[in-house]
């Protein structure tokens, strides 16, 4: 053990110290992928469970100016809204990728008969050649949309910041109805899945799958382990090798004593 003592030196000290960190940082990144994980299949039991109950009127669910408890009672759940698209208020939401296509949505506010109104995310539209999002007019007259209602503050992205100038209003449900009917349709519809560049396209339903996050929390858990079991074994070739040297050195001093004494 003697010749270990130089892994008490400083430069040793903080590499010991680096070696812990990181360790420590890859157990927490590996919980909070589990974390994810059963915040995932919560969502998921949530969606199916809601999407079992009938469509209602969206304004039967949420009225505008309901708090979070009323809009987190309604998330998920199928609702229909009818009236009127107001086109010149659409918002245009930057930064979706779709089908690994670069895009935007588009979010209309719908008005209703109550006279409130309800943002609608009509569907993902590509880009132009100048970066702006392609045109896509929605139905005239009277329109009838189905689909989920949405929390906009869940969403990711710059959507929360796009969407904030829409749903400031008093009259504004504060959720949005992600449309996967149309009813007359889209005039510039296209397919789900679909590319053309002119079209505007139904934005999927939020997947069901429980994504990558139990694979990347083995992942961290398994690079723990190469750091808990790898790193001692690493010091322990260091100081045999050290300890090697150390012998070499002391083998030739006695090999010098021996010829300056016979010399002498």
């Amino acid at each position: 053990m003697a010749n270990a003592r130089f892994l008490l030196r400083p430069r040793w000290l903080l590499s010991h110290l680096l070696v812990l960190l990181l360790i420590v940082a890859m157990i927490n990144l590996g919980l909070w992928q589990l974390r994810r994980l059963d915040e995932r299949r919560e969502r998921n039991d949530l969606i199916e469970s809601r999407q079992d109950q009938p469509a209602a009127p969206v304004d039967e669910l949420v009225a505008s100016g309901a708090d979070d408890a009323t809009v987190e009672q309604a998330r998920y759940r199928r609702v229909t809204a009818t009236g009127t698209y107001d086109d010149d208020a659409t918002v245009v939401v930057r930064n979706r990728t779709q089908d690994g296509v670069a895009g935007a949505w588009l979010v209309t506010p719908l008005e209703l008969p109550s006279g409130d109104q309800v943002g609608v995310v009509r569907g993902f539209v590509g880009l132009q050649s100048d970066g702006d999002a392609v045109e896509a007019p929605p139905p005239e007259g009277e329109v009838t949309v189905e689909g989920l209602v949405v929390d906009p503050d869940r969403l990711d992205g710059t959507a929360p910041h796009d969407l904030a100038p829409l749903l400031a209003t008093d009259s504004t449900l504060p959720v949005l109805v992600l449309a996967d009917t149309s009813t007359p349709p889209e005039p510039s519809a296209g397919e789900e899945g679909g590319s053309r560049a002119d079209s505007i396209l139904p934005v999927p339903k939020p997947e069901l799958g429980e994504g990558p996050h139990f694979s990347y929390a083995m992942q961290w858990f398994i690079f723990t382990a190469i750091a808990i079991i790898g790193y001692p074994l690493v010091l322990r070739r260091v100081v045999a090798r050290r300890g090697k040297e150390v012998e070499g050195r002391d083998d030739l001093d006695r090999e010098l004593d021996e010829l300056t004494r016979h010399g002498g």
